[in-house]
């Protein structure tokens, strides 16, 4: 079930300490602060290891006592490969999408995190949709998902779900909150590069 609606304003005021709204995005000394100790490919490298060994289908093994090692080093792999996305996006928009898939127990903390990495990586900020109808929120509990695209747009399908024409395409930074009863609580972080390389990686919650 997909919630799609536009109007939240009050409910970000309320819970964000900056508004959610879409602003444009530029690299900076935050954004590219790992690019010289590490490359794509180890950073690339190092979330691969990591999902491998917690990712959401796996139960977490760490025989040879790396993960805390690991943790470390994901901040900074996130960042270069959401720098070096951010490089090709202001090039060219269609490209460097950054996504973000975030799994909370509950609408606070999915927030919270959304607003922390969003913060962090210096994504682009839209319109977060699913938290009222027609003006009038939603009393939200248990788990949720939110879906963010710094690179807007969506599918035919999610606008015949969403009730709301043409005008639930999406546009730079926006995110879709919907219920979720998984499992699993983390963010999929996943960039698209101009390599082509399928780059996908289920990681921490509170990363940053």
């Amino acid at each position: 079930l997909i919630i799609a609606i536009v109007n939240v304003d009050s409910f970000l005021i309320n819970h964000l300490s900056t508004p959610f709204h879409a602003t444009t995005t530029t690299p900076s000394s935050t954004c590219i602060r790992s690019t010289n100790s590490m490359t794509i490919d180890e950073a690339s490298g190092i979330l691969q290891e990591w999902d491998s060994k917690t990712g959401a289908d796996k139960t977490a093994s760490d025989e040879e006592g790396i993960l805390p090692n690991l943790q470390k080093q994901l901040p900074e792999a996130i960042l270069l490969l959401s720098s070096a996305a951010t490089a090709e996006r202001t090039q060219d928009s269609t490209k460097g999408r950054c996504m973000l898939g975030i799994c909370g127990k509950s609408p606070e903390e999915a927030i919270s995190a959304l607003k922390a990495w969003v913060t962090a990586l210096e994504l682009p900020r839209g319109l977060l949709h699913g938290m009222d109808k027609d003006g009038v929120p939603l009393q939200l509990e248990g788990g949720v998902y939110i879906k963010y695209n710094s690179g807007g747009v969506t599918t035919f399908s999610d606008i015949k779900k969403s009730g709301l024409g043409f005008d639930a395409l999406w546009k730079p930074g926006d995110a879709l909150l919907e219920p979720y009863d998984g499992d699993y609580h983390g963010v999929y972080f996943q960039v698209e590069l101009e390599d082509g390389e399928f780059r996908q990686y289920f990681v921490p919650l509170d990363t940053f």
